[in-house]
């Protein structure tokens, strides 16, 4: 029922089109920045959750 209101509406096929474009155009955008990112910062990042430095005040139990 749904697909017979939907496909009754006039230009109704241009969201689809315009929503995968958009999918497509951020997708490419973050695999160019994920590229174009130092590799040093990144094993920095990496090896973050293993060092044993921590600022954080151990849980006080409230």
């Amino acid at each position: 029922m749904l697909s017979k209101f939907l496909s009754s509406i006039d230009g109704i096929w241009i969201y689809p089109v315009i929503s995968l474009l958009i999918f497509i155009g951020l997708f490419i955008v973050i695999v160019i920045r994920l590229l174009r990112t130092d590799k040093k910062l990144l094993n920095r990042l990496a090896r973050l959750p293993f060092e044993n430095e921590t600022n954080e005040k151990p849980n006080s139990g409230m």
